[in-house]
């Protein structure tokens, strides 16, 4: 597996920044789960080599939507803030769309929120914490919207969400 290195210029509140990612890439698909918890990608059984991810193209679609509802956002108190925003427009956008979302489309949206604050030079021991706790945060806020997997079963009371409760109790 080779490393990717990505540029994405954005300005944020009037700053011109540039935003580099670097993803593991093989065979047309980034890995971007360096930021989820591994119980999130595997469940119950620790596999150290779960991964997901994405096309190459789509991964490069998610990061400039979150970047292009960062550079409207005019008003914040953190940086962080301004990453949040990013994300939310990103998922509401998607179920303005589709009416619904997959548990697991929603952490690649994760994902891509995670990678670009590590670009933004947060420290990976504060992703690794935020990461469960805006996931948790968006599940809660759209609920009746989220389902566990394609076959539209609810995320409610799924094996995931368990997981990602105890995630946040931590």
């Amino acid at each position: 597996m080779e490393t990717l290195r990505l540029n994405f210029d954005a300005e944020i509140l009037g700053v011109p920044r540039t935003f580099i990612i670097e993803v593991p890439y093989q065979n047309g698909i980034v890995a971007t789960s360096e930021f989820c918890p591994t119980k999130l990608l595997s469940g119950t059984v620790d596999l150290m080599a779960a991964v997901r991810g994405e096309t190459l193209d789509s991964f490069i679609v998610d990061c400039r939507r979150q970047l292009i509802a960062m550079s409207k956002i005019s008003e914040v108190e953190t940086d962080l803030d301004i990453h949040i925003g990013g994300l939310m427009a990103v998922v509401m956008e998607h179920l303005s769309r589709n009416k619904r979302i997959f548990f697991g489309d929603l952490l690649i949206y994760v994902d891509c929120f995670s990678l670009l604050l590590k670009a933004a030079g947060v420290n990976k021991a504060e992703i690794r914490t935020i990461y469960p706790r805006v996931t948790k945060t968006i599940v809660d806020l759209y609920s009746e919207y989220v389902d566990s997997s394609i076959e539209g079963l609810p995320f409610k009371g799924s094996r995931s969400e368990s997981e990602l409760t105890a995630l946040v109790a931590l």
